[in-house]
């Protein structure tokens, strides 16, 4: 017998064969749909709708005179919206809280800060964004400078290489150090 199928895939090729023979079955002995012998109805007429002749339009009645100029009335004065200073970063490292500290004195006015900017991240600020500090907290309008903001962070220590190893005074008599290294086992 020639054998062109591993057996492993013989089993699978004879299920597909049943199943292909179960749908031409099935669909041999499905019933063949017929076209009604009734025509369909014939759609309804349309009814007429008569349409009404425009009648006589009346003439306009003559506009009744324009009412008198109210009286001003006197409104309550309105408070102007809080000024504010605005800070732009220039230096990485600048957080809220120390641009709070600089131009208002306190660091923890940054909640302050952060409620005046609802638009701006208080933990993530970048070089260029602007910081409004409401003209109620400022104490300075003087720039911040680069010093300010590097007296927040820990300076960095300069490693110092370390120094060499003192030699030992020799000895009258060097002594030979131990020597270590694999062991020697017996051979059988």
């Amino acid at each position: 017998m020639n054998e062109r199928w591993p057996p492993s895939f013989r089993p699978k090729v004879q299920w597909w064969a049943v199943g292909l023979m179960l749908v031409m079955i099935c669909l041999g002995c499905a019933p063949a749909v017929r076209k009604p012998d009734t025509p369909a109805p014939a759609p309804l007429p349309k009814p007429e709708i008569e349409t009404p002749k425009p009648a006589a339009l009346p003439k306009p009645e003559p506009a009744p005179p324009p009412p008198a100029a109210p009286t001003p009335v006197a409104l309550p004065p309105v408070e102007p919206a809080e000024k504010h200073f605005v800070h732009t970063v220039k230096y990485g490292g600048e957080t809220v809280s120390i641009i709070a500290a600089w131009y208002t004195g306190d660091l923890e006015n940054w909640k302050a800060l952060a409620s005046a900017n609802p638009n701006l991240n208080p933990n993530l600020i970048f070089e260029g964004n602007k910081i409004l500090i409401p003209e109620s907290l400022l104490k300075t309008r003087e720039p911040m400078p680069k010093e300010f903001v590097d007296g927040f962070y820990p300076k960095a220590r300069t490693k110092t290489p370390p120094s060499k190893p003192v030699p030992s005074p020799k000895k009258e008599k060097e002594e030979e150090p131990d020597l270590f290294g694999p062991k020697q086992y017996p051979r059988r």
